[in-house]
């Protein structure tokens, strides 16, 4: 027996915002910056940010709606909901109950996941464990970035800006949802799951307000955009665990997978990883240039996107890989 994803979802704020504008609200030409760095570091052309009033837990909710209604699954028959995103709506208590009570989900259990850009596919590993022990039968999983609330867009010196931009700047806000039951096909479903940390590396990147070390500071509230550790391990995810999951469930990374799914950090590096694989740059999954780098959203945008275009279909063997902060680098191999 295992678990199987049923339905995915999606929701993107409005507002689109385009890489020239970006550039501009971040002072490029005052600091004597050209245009286009952003773009040019990254591929990403364009973004989403959410309305002021519209919060982590709207997204998800928006997301989860849209993933409901296509796998024909009531709010009455879900049993647990886990919220996984980098943002949250405050503090306490867990955003997963505001997440709930807009979508009137009684008589189930809910909670938050916390593990960066890692969040989604922690929550798949959970939900598949919680189905696999039948503690619950159908598990929603969702993700609500609303990431560009934490931006800051003052930069002191063209040497931050360039050393902090392309990643600050090419940040989304967006929410993706999976909807997880139990199969007895064991040609469906979750097949293999790995997980590491390296926790020497915890302090890069760190948003470091928040929490009570900086309980009142409000100008640490922002993302760092210091993230050449995690791009490196991004490009190591590639030679160190996709061979070992490859190895543990039988595939051949190049003749049996039909798509990969990474975190979307840049196209470049997206570009390496073909390379470094020998796997073709059109089975691997991308939309960091139109949606932008989209924290733990990133897994079930792309994972719907490629179900949209026809990449992903029913019996696809899939991997979803991702890194966070922390570091955190995790690989799932799916069958849907």
């Amino acid at each position: 027996m295992r678990s199987r994803i049923k339905g995915v979802g999606r929701y993107l704020p409005n507002r689109i915002v385009t890489s020239e504008e970006a550039e501009e609200l971040a002072g490029f030409k005052k600091l004597g910056v050209r245009k286009g760095l952003c773009k040019m570091l990254t591929g990403c052309e364009e973004r989403r940010y959410s309305d002021t009033n519209e919060y982590s837990s709207h997204i998800a909710a928006k997301a989860a709606i849209d993933v409901m209604k296509k796998a024909g699954v009531s709010s009455d028959e879900v049993d647990a909901l886990i919220f996984c995103s980098v943002s949250q709506d405050f503090a306490e208590p867990a955003t997963a109950n505001v997440v709930m009570d807009l979508l009137n989900i009684k008589n189930a259990f809910g909670f938050d996941v916390k593990n960066a850009c890692n969040a989604f596919l922690t929550g798949i590993d959970i939900a598949d464990s919680l189905i696999k022990t039948g503690k619950a039968d159908i598990v929603l999983v969702v993700s609500g970035e609303a990431l560009s609330k934490w931006i800051n867009f003052k930069f002191e010196s063209k040497e931050e800006l360039i050393r902090r931009a392309p990643v600050t700047l090419s940040i989304g806000d967006g929410g993706g949802a999976f909807i997880m039951e139990r199969e007895e096909d064991d040609n469906k479903g979750i097949v293999k799951s790995i997980f590491r940390t390296y926790a020497e590396y915890w302090n890069n990147n760190v948003v470091w307000g928040g929490g009570v070390r900086f309980p009142r500071d409000s100008d640490k509230m922002y993302i760092p955009g210091t993230t050449k550790v995690i791009i490196d391990e991004q490009r190591n995810l590639g030679k160190n665990l996709l061979p070992i999951l490859e190895r543990e469930v039988g595939w051949n990374f190049q003749k049996d997978v039909d798509c990969y799914i990474p975190t979307q950090v840049a196209k470049w590096i997206n570009k390496s990883m073909s390379n470094e694989l020998s796997f073709p740059i059109e089975k691997i999954i991308q939309v960091v240039d139109k949606f932008g780098n989209v924290g733990a959203s990133n897994i079930p945008i792309a994972t719907y996107e490629a179900i949209m275009d026809g990449r992903l279909k029913t019996g696809s063997k899939t991997l979803m890989s991702g890194v966070g902060v922390g570091i955190n680098i995790a690989t799932i191999a799916v069958i849907l």
